[in-house]
């Protein structure tokens, strides 16, 4: 199997002043995702009272498509959101919740409301579409990456719910080769689907780096190991008894 960097660590997403998505960690059913907000994003509700704030941004969220929907709003730790004069995410003011992801699960749809004393509401939905973030880790899980001779391979297993899945590989000991190849579709077992390509022509003795695309329900995910990606190096190479015993004597010969 190819090794997830991420296994162990603790799931968070962040949504960035520069309108990106970052989920990290094992985002999966049963765990605690953290939520890190950069209230850039929703700047157009700031009205106080007696110089104390009256607005707010609230994260909604469910965890099906047609799930009951649930709100946390988020606290800001330093207790004010501080003039920024840069996209540097780092001078960012963060707003934070968490939530807990129940056991049963499909996936995580967030998004969020700014509102305050005026009454007016201001959405970030992703124009409506809401951020959708899937558990990847259980729906693609991966069996086997080898590089043998002059092709790369991989064979994974994923939910029924998953469809057209594809690889995008870069050579990365050689010139510059990358592409993107769909892989073939198996039988279910054990509740899961296999999927595979063979025969992907690369460079004798390349390391092979890549990632997964894929939809469910017309959406398309990325399974990117947290941004590292995978891994397939080349074979370790082996010897038969003839050859070893033939580079035995030659070392010897040497030797002697």
């Amino acid at each position: 199997m190819f090794r997830r960097t991420f296994a162990d660590n603790p799931p968070h997403i962040t949504f960035t002043g520069t309108w990106r998505q970052l989920p990290f960690g094992n985002l999966i059913p049963g765990s605690t995702v953290g939520i890190a907000y950069d209230p850039a994003r929703l700047p157009f509700e700031r009205s106080n009272y007696n110089g104390a704030p009256t607005w707010s941004i609230t994260a909604f969220f469910r965890f099906s498509p047609h799930g009951a929907i649930l709100s946390r709003r988020l606290d800001t730790p330093t207790g004010q959101v501080v003039s920024r004069f840069s996209n540097d995410p780092v001078e960012a003011t963060m707003m934070t919740t968490s939530i807990d992801i129940p056991a049963d699960a499909e996936e995580l749809i967030v998004w969020f409301m700014n509102t305050g004393q005026s009454g007016f509401r201001y959405w970030d939905s992703d124009y409506g579409l809401n951020y959708i973030f899937r558990f990847t880790s259980i729906d693609i899980q991966g069996d086997n990456a080898t590089v043998a001779g002059e092709a790369f391979e991989v064979e994974i297993t994923a939910l029924p719910e998953v469809e057209n899945v594809e690889v995008n590989y870069k050579v990365i000991n050689h010139p510059p080769l990358a592409g993107s190849v769909p892989l073939i579709a198996g039988v279910i077992t054990n509740g899961r689907r296999a999927w595979s390509a063979h025969g992907v022509a690369v460079p004798a003795g390349a390391n092979v780096w890549f990632t997964f695309t894929y939809t469910v329900d017309g959406r398309t995910f990325v399974d990117d190991n947290d941004g590292a990606g995978f891994y397939a190096p080349k074979p370790v190479p082996t010897h038969t008894p003839q050859k070893f015993m033939a580079a035995m004597a030659k070392r010897g010969a040497a030797v002697g």
